[in-house]
């Protein structure tokens, strides 16, 4: 006997069955509606780029660990999309003396990388990218934020379930050079700094006395800023710092529209991807048994420039289906979605072939019409089933009701409907169907 096939999907990977596609466009629909509602167009990209176009800006990390990269028949080194901005910078670059600007575009495309799979972490996801380019000040950066804010909303979430916490990479390099922190410095600094929203107060603090290779007053400095961070960002927004006036800008306008709850200001994020320039911020999971960073993004004005010899500043952020979902479930945000069928056309048996097709042939006029009306229809396909078992398949289903087309209905040109949620039937003229 032949070895069968194991029917998992790779590692990492899933099947999408009827019933989780209707969990994921509830949230992709919900996403684009968001998107769409601040002028936003949706746009897409090759799910293969060169394999340069990573390890150009990309980070180490994802370079070198998590691509799936290969050789093409043509001898071209390759890789498989592990994210957007590269690809989008790409597009941006190719035609950006005809595109008007600001450019505001979204997607929600495929992406994989080759880590060990987790919760809220797989080899495969889908992610919202969220991107304005054409816009220096931090106005964009706020407005990308409030769509964050406004999706979050959407869902039923508020600020008890989730937090934006913002930083910027112009003031964190200007407080590192008051340090005097070398390259390595900053970089292992970075490093630990990531570590902080994942393990205890305590335990961050003796991995950050032991590990930073910081002296007694470098720690002592930076603990002062972990500890009183709107202090040490307004006395540099003082002296004229771009990154602290940049973030007190959108802290400002987060006041005026009233949702200064969603944001505050965290010295400890500072994101891992080498483009990003300025704005940096990641949106926390406040379940008390979950709580990690959900998404991110920042500013990386200097990405558009590795293709052209034009700086073109933009801002984006880029959300993950797979976290996003496990933060609506573990808040219970999720919603009952049943399967959207409004009518199950059901086959009566016939006792003769002569039977049999006038019944399929006013099954399909009866659907014909329903669907004409805008209406979602079934129609059973087997001669030979009892209508109890097409009813009972069609409750199962979720479906509205039932029509009935049996030998008293077909000899006075009548259809019977039956209501499945509350029993109730009622009968009318085939040509007027519902109506």
């Amino acid at each position: 006997m032949n070895k069968k096939l194991s029917t998992q999907p790779y590692k990492g990977s899933r099947d999408f069955y009827p019933a989780d596609m209707r969990v994921r466009n509830y949230i992709f629909d919900t996403w684009r509606e968001v998107c769409k509602s601040y002028g936003y167009e949706e746009y897409d990209g090759p799910f293969l780029e060169p394999f340069d176009l990573y390890a150009a800006k990309s980070g180490e990390e994802l370079v070198n660990e998590q691509l799936y990269s290969f050789e093409d028949k043509g001898g071209r080194k390759v890789a498989i999309r592990p994210e957007m901005t590269p690809t989008l910078a790409r597009m941006v670059a190719g035609k950006y003396k005809e595109l008007d600007r600001p450019i505001r575009w979204f997607c929600i495309p495929n992406f994989w990388r080759y880590e060990k799979p987790q919760k809220g972490r797989l080899r495969e996801f889908f992610q919202l990218n969220i991107d304005v380019l054409g816009v220096s000040g931090p106005e964009a950066d706020f407005e990308v934020l409030s769509i964050a804010i406004d999706i979050m909303k959407r869902f039923g979430a508020d600020e008890k379930m989730f937090e934006l916490r913002i930083n910027d990479r112009r003031f964190m390099e200007a407080f590192y050079a008051d340090l005097g922190l070398n390259g390595a410095q900053i970089t292992g600094l970075n490093k630990i700094l990531d570590k902080k929203t994942k393990l205890p107060e305590k335990e961050f603090a003796d991995y950050l006395s032991k590990d930073s290779e910081l002296d007694k007053n470098q720690l002592t400095e930076l603990q002062k800023l972990l500890d009183n961070p709107t202090k040490i960002l307004q006395e540099y927004a003082e002296k004229g710092n771009e990154g602290a006036k940049s973030v007190n800008f959108v802290l400002i306008m987060a006041e005026k529209a009233g949702t200064e709850r969603f944001i505050k200001f965290d010295p400890s994020i500072v994101r891992g991807l080498d483009y990003y320039t300025g704005t940096v911020f990641e949106q926390f999971d406040l379940t008390p048994d979950n709580n990690r960073a959900m998404f991110g993004g920042g500013r990386y004005d200097g990405l558009v420039s590795i293709f052209v010899d034009e700086e073109i500043p933009a801002t984006g952020l880029a959300i993950g289906d797979v976290t996003f979902l496990n933060f609506l479930e573990s808040w219970n945000l999720l919603p009952t979605l049943p399967n959207q069928v409004d009518y199950l056309i059901t086959r009566w048996p016939g006792e003769s072939e002569k039977e049999n097709k006038q019944y399929a042939e006013v099954t399909q006029e009866v659907a014909r019409v329903l669907r004409e009306e805008g209406n979602t229809v079934e129609t059973w396909l087997d001669g030979d089933t009892k209508l109890d078992k097409q009813l009972k398949y069609a409750d199962k289903k979720g479906v509205s009701s039932a029509v009935i087309v049996g030998p008293d209905e077909l000899k006075k040109g009548e259809i019977t409907i039956k209501d499945l949620k509350t029993g109730k039937q009622e009968t009318k003229l085939l040509q007027s169907s519902t109506s």
